[in-house]
């Protein structure tokens, strides 16, 4: 497997860009608030059992990734109670905010995420 280091630009860790070919579990866009600035960009998002990458758009470089082993738990968030179907993603590091366009997308990956957390390793299709 070979990996490849990029510096993310206004981030202050090393994020490694996976360049192997792991399945796809989910993929599609997903409203994400930055870290840095508190906007909200439509991200195009790709879930696979090792990670959780995030880019502009679809084939495009990656903005960055969130490794499943870091991410502790996904739920509904109801910090914004303005923003339907917004839902978490908890890491030791940072809680990242995304918002799905509807209920059905929102369950779909709180489950497909949920499903890899307590599953890590179920090769089984989700």
């Amino acid at each position: 497997k070979q990996w490849y280091q990029r510096r993310v630009r206004g981030s202050d860790t090393d994020v490694s860009e996976r360049c192997d070919e792991s399945p796809i579990v989910r993929e599609g866009y997903l409203i994400k608030q930055g870290n840095m600035v508190k906007n909200w960009r439509r991200r195009w998002f790709t879930l696979s059992r090792s990670y959780l990458i995030y880019r502009e758009e679809e084939g495009t470089p990656t903005k960055g990734q969130i490794r499943m082993c870091d991410i502790k738990l996904t739920r509904r968030s109801e910090r914004y109670p303005d923003k339907r179907f917004l839902f978490e993603v908890i890491t030791s590091k940072r809680t990242y905010y995304m918002m799905a366009s509807s209920q059905d997308e929102m369950d779909g990956w709180t489950d497909a995420i949920s499903h890899i957390l307590k599953n890590p390793s179920d090769t089984s299709s989700l």
